[in-house]
């Protein structure tokens, strides 16, 4: 439920009236209830074996088409796809403007996948109201995207988008759709207070939609991290898939991975009980636990088996660009 004391502090906006009564809640109510009913399933969760990054995106084409952040495919030709229902699929990365920090994901495999419709991010004006959605820390199997209902509290000329709609590490890369359910913005930075934060304008994305279905990448991301910097990392790099389970080629020194003892051609089988017999799987799994908590890494060095106490870290506090 909105509380009548968040939306009574907002503005009105085309798609409502003023909130003078109990009953112009209801109806704000409905049609954001509308609004998530029909693109929530368009959300999706983004993730990358190779920099282990993770982010959102959202699809908008029937065959599979993905709009997100630059600096979530940053470093990656292929991301996986996991849709809210669990479907995964997997992706190719095409162009990206960094400058705009925006970039296209297209689903490899063909098929017809649930898609929202994009809109016009000139046409909005400080005080309306905006729906902005996300894998919010990553894709939990437990829940669908959370849903955040704000509003536009500023715009500048290069075309990004500020609301209030509040963010965490996994939503970069999200869509914020107006109170119709077009895609209007995708979540670039996040704010200090997780309430005033950036979202790349569809319009700027729009006028190089041409370069970036080609594949084209240009431009210089100078606000945004090489990946959500609240997201845990373990400290080691993938060497590949290697019986049942994920060969660590490089321990990075001083890492979580390093002070728990990991070596390099380790297989890591298994986290917290849970087998990870990909790198897919790895990453899901990681996705589940916060920096600052204590893992148990079973891995296999040799013929023998053992665990590691763990301890994950910020991406953000261990990489520096």
């Amino acid at each position: 439920m909105i509380s009548l004391q968040l939306v009574t502090v907002s503005y009105a906006q085309d798609s409502v009236s003023e909130i003078h009564s109990l009953q112009d809640l209801k109806s704000l109510e409905q049609e954001i209830q509308s609004v998530v009913a029909k693109v929530q399933p368009a959300t999706v969760s983004l993730a990358a074996n190779r920099t282990g990054a993770w982010g959102s995106g959202v699809v908008v084409s029937e065959d599979g088409l993905i709009l997100t952040a630059a600096h979530v495919v940053q470093g990656t030709p292929e991301m996986i796809v996991i849709f809210p229902d669990g479907t995964e699929k997997e992706g190719k990365v095409l162009g990206a403007n960094r400058t705009k920090d925006i970039a296209m994901v297209q689903i490899t495999q063909p098929g017809s996948y649930p898609f929202a419709k994009t809109g016009n991010s000139d046409e909005l004006k400080v005080g309306n109201f905006v729906v902005a959605m996300g894998h919010a820390g990553g894709y939990d199997a437990l829940r669908k995207p959370p849903v955040r209902f704000g509003r536009i509290v500023s715009r500048n000329p290069n075309g990004f988008i500020s609301s209030d709609c509040t963010l965490i590490g996994g939503d970069s890369g999200g869509p914020l759709f107006d109170m119709k359910g077009n895609v209007v913005g995708i979540n670039s930075s996040i704010g200090y207070d997780f309430k005033a934060n950036n979202h790349a304008g569809i319009s700027g994305l729009l006028a190089d939609w041409d370069r970036l279905k080609k594949g084209d990448t240009w431009g210089d991301l100078r606000a945004n991290p090489l990946a959500n910097p609240d997201s845990p990392v373990m400290g080691f790099s993938i060497g590949g898939e290697l019986d049942g389970g994920i060969m660590a080629e490089a321990i990075l020194p001083d890492g979580p991975a390093d002070l728990a003892g990991m070596k390099p051609n380790d297989v890591i089988r298994a986290i917290n009980g849970q087998r990870v017999k990909s790198g897919k799987a790895l990453l899901i799994e990681l996705n589940r636990y916060r920096p600052g908590q204590t893992i148990k890494v079973r891995v296999k060095r040799g013929n023998e088996s053992r665990d590691l106490d763990l301890k994950l870290v910020k991406r953000g506090d261990f990489y520096t660009e």
